[in-house]
């Protein structure tokens, strides 16, 4: 038996097992694609995470108000509107009140990591209005004022809303946009 059949029958074995470079290629550009969909996404919750932690802060800040101006209000609150606020810039201020009504006179957005920065606008009911009053009456918003401010980190999805109505506070959601001149679709009372 000669040699030379042997090594033409290793010969083609090793080359139906090894990758040839049209494989290799699919396999990088499938990884690349799959890691560039996780990055994207990964990307959505961060911002969402930064945007809730804004106006969870928010809220907080405006229940413990409300709550101590039945003692010390009237209360007066004004927001920060404005694109491209950075982490730590001051978004919502008590004016002129009694410092009694919160521990903190300014509240400050939350920080983010990397390179962003938030969207704030408020629209107010009726027009024209720039502040809103937590009276002494347990924390009810001075004539009829309505406040929606809204939330979103680098004007990207996104949008989260607080609204402060008469006496109550609600927390609203919109995953379709991050543009603050749109509305929260979803609302839930906190």
């Amino acid at each position: 038996m000669s040699i030379l059949p042997r090594v033409c029958q290793r010969h083609q074995r090793s080359q139906s097992q090894a990758f040839t470079l049209s494989e290799l290629m699919v396999t990088v550009a499938v990884i690349g694609i799959v890691g560039s969909l996780v990055f994207a996404s990964s990307q959505v919750f961060l911002r969402r995470d930064q945007a809730n932690a804004a106006a969870a802060e928010l809220v907080g800040w405006l229940e413990g108000i409300s709550g101590r101006s039945g003692a010390f209000g009237p209360c007066t609150v004004q927001f920060t509107t404005a694109n491209g606020l950075a982490p730590g810039a001051t978004f919502a201020s008590l004016q002129g009140s009694d410092a009694r009504c919160t521990s903190e006179a300014n509240l400050a957005l939350p920080s983010t990591d990397g390179n962003r920065t938030y969207n704030v606008a408020v629209t107010y009911t009726p027009a024209g209005t720039t502040s809103m009053a937590f009276t002494p009456r347990g924390g009810v918003v001075a004539n009829g004022v309505e406040a929606i401010v809204k939330i979103s980190v680098n004007n990207q999805l996104p949008l989260r809303c607080v609204r402060v109505s008469f006496g109550t506070l609600s927390t609203g959601i919109n995953n379709a946009t991050g543009d603050v001149t749109q509305a929260c679709s979803v609302w839930e009372r906190t």
